[in-house]
């Protein structure tokens, strides 16, 4: 774990797009990582989140 730190701190002082890049990618993961969890964890319950329906 310590050199994947080490290599993205390298490459924030030697590439800022590529950093740039990188964090965007790492944050889009994480987000679908976490959406996929919250839908199992929710499928499991017996909760649907097909669809939301807003009552006026």
């Amino acid at each position: 774990m310590g050199t994947i730190i080490n290599w993205m701190t390298e490459l924030n002082s030697s590439d800022r797009l590529m950093f740039g890049v990188l964090t965007v990618f790492t944050m889009a993961g994480l987000g679908i990582s976490i959406a996929i969890i919250a839908e199992l964890f929710f499928r499991a319950l017996g909760i649907k989140c097909d669809k939301i329906e807003i009552q006026h």
